[in-house]
């Protein structure tokens, strides 16, 4: 079996961003680009391709993810600010996961809400991230949703502090759990946070979305400082059943 080596790949894309230049490969059989580049054409196999400069490419958010609790990085928002996982579509690309940085991350029920019913047009940033220049993503001229964010060196501790001990919930710590959890299934799903109970069932009444579930457990998680898995949210269908496994994991 003929192998090849993607060092000479992997060495010329890197050292481009070095210099602030983004690089994609193209098939000269079939004009796909692949972005990250690789050694072949996923279109057609083709192995003749080239370089082609893609610094200034535009893309498309075709669906983005909150990234605080169970779905962030916290040390990379730390020295870059907020940001939301987007799925990028760039003409003649394949679709690629990545980050959108410069985003105002209150309005993120605006933002996702705005995806999906217009075009929010996008651009490559090369950054310093660690040790390696990286590429990620901010929105492509003015916008509500964009706020470049002022950020301080990041000093870490010389020894860990001690973490205070978890206080008791109060004796009314019950009802403020239950409207904690009405006001994120409100902002994941979109709704009036009166027209939500305790019965309310999330497929039927609200939506049947599952990325709308997942903001949902995700701001749980920010607010309450309480994970819930994906698999166990699966299995949970109305607001009280959400705020009983929150409780039980105070």
């Amino acid at each position: 079996m003929t192998k090849f080596d993607l060092k000479p790949i992997v060495k010329t894309y890197y050292d481009a961003l070095e210099e602030g230049t983004i690089l994609g490969r193209k098939c000269l059989r079939c004009g796909h680009i692949e972005f990250p580049p690789f050694l072949c054409c996923n279109a057609c196999g083709c192995l003749d391709t080239e370089w082609v400069d893609l610094t200034n490419m535009r893309g498309v958010v075709k669906q983005a993810l909150p990234t605080k609790g169970a779905f962030g990085d916290p040390e990379f928002r730390a020295k870059h600010g907020d940001y939301f996982a987007v799925e990028v579509d760039v003409p003649g690309v394949d679709p690629f996961n990545t980050s959108l940085l410069h985003v105002d991350y209150d309005r993120y029920a605006d933002f996702d809400k705005a995806v999906s019913e217009r075009e929010i047009v996008v651009k490559p940033l090369v950054i310093q991230d660690e040790d390696v220049k990286v590429v990620v993503w901010e929105i492509d001229g003015e916008s509500e949703f964009k706020k470049i964010p002022d950020l301080k060196p990041v000093q870490k501790a010389e020894t860990p502090a001690a973490k205070p001990a978890k206080a008791a919930p109060q004796a009314d710590a019950a009802d403020e759990v239950a409207q904690t959890v009405i006001d994120c299934a409100a902002g994941a799903y979109g709704v009036d946070a009166a027209s939500i109970t305790l019965d309310t069932d999330i497929r039927e009444d609200l939506s049947n979305e599952s990325m709308k579930m997942i903001v949902m457990i995700s701001e749980i998680e920010d607010r309450l400082q309480v994970t819930i898995e994906i698999q166990e949210a699966s299995l949970l269908n109305t607001i009280g059943e959400f705020v009983a496994k929150v409780k039980e994991r105070l």
